[in-house]
Order: C-alpha cells, then sequence, then structure tokens
C-alpha cells in the first residue's frame, strides 16, 4: 500500500492548476486592457475620418459647383446641412488658402482629429475663405458675391 505522506502527485496537480490559472489571468488582464483600443478606439478613429473627409469632399463639391454656376457680375448662395457631431465631437470646418491652392480642414474641436481636403484649380479665381462650427447649427450657407 502506499503511503500518502510522501506522494507528490497531488502537489504537482495543484501546482499545475495554479500554474495554468495564474498565466491565464496575466493573458486575460492584458487584452482586457486592451481590448477597448483594439475594438472601440481604432474602428471609432477609422469612421470619424472617413466622416471628416465626407464633409470636407461635401464643401469642396459644393464651392466647384458654385464656381461652376457663378454669374460674372452677381450674388450666388446655397444652403448646406451638416451633422452637429461626428463621433460625439463638436468640429470646425475652415476654408483657407494654402500655398497652391484651397484647402478646406476639418478639425475637431476636443481632440486632434484633422483631415484636409483640397479644392483643386480655382484658388486663382474664386479666393475663398471661412469658418463654419458643427456645434452652432445644422445648417450653413455659403455665399459668393462677384463684382466687376
Amino acid at each position: 500500500m502506499r503511503s500518502f505522506t510522501n506522494s507528490e502527485d497531488a502537489v504537482s496537480t495543484t501546482l499545475a492548476y495554479v500554474l495554468f490559472s495564474a498565466i491565464f489571468l496575466v493573458l486575460y488582464v492584458i487584452i482586457l486592457l486592451n481590448a477597448n483600443d483594439l475594438l472601440v478606439k481604432g474602428p471609432s478613429n477609422i469612421v470619424v475620418n472617413d466622416q471628416y473627409r465626407d464633409i470636407g469632399n461635401m464643401i469642396s463639391s459644393t464651392v466647384t459647383d458654385m464656381y461652376m454656376v457663378a454669374p460674372e457680375n452677381g450674388y450666388i448662395e446655397t444652403e448646406y446641412k451638416i451633422p452637429a457631431e461626428i463621433g460625439r465631437e463638436p468640429y470646425i470646418i475652415n476654408a483657407d488658402m494654402a500655398s497652391t491652392d484651397e484647402i478646406i480642414d476639418v478639425n475637431s474641436t476636443s481632440s486632434e482629429k484633422s483631415v484636409s481636403v483640397t479644392i483643386n484649380g480655382i484658388a486663382s479665381s474664386m479666393p475663398i475663405t471661412g469658418t463654419a462650427y458643427s456645434s452652432n447649427s445644422t445648417t450653413h450657407m455659403i455665399s459668393y458675391h462677384s463684382k466687376d
């Protein structure tokens, strides 16, 4: 018959269980701490960046359309709507002159997210400047007044 005091089978089984549990627990904590960045923030940043680019492209195409139909001597005005927030953050749309062309910047007011879109080819004949804040109103106007 076996002596229970000299057997080490129970110790090795218990030690293996404790080591396995500790390794599993450490890996679980590491995954849990990184899950927010991997599963929430990463896709959210991609979606917000795409939405900023969409807003910039919409403003760019609106300005280009206005340029195409603008009277030589007159006034044209168009209304556009934008969401109040993207990714739960208000944002600013800013039109500025870059070195060679017009740039539409869409910047978050509460984080470092930013997208720039160019308006090709109309900077020399139709200078564009202005700023729109998304949180003030969802409806905004672009107007152009031409004088000879």
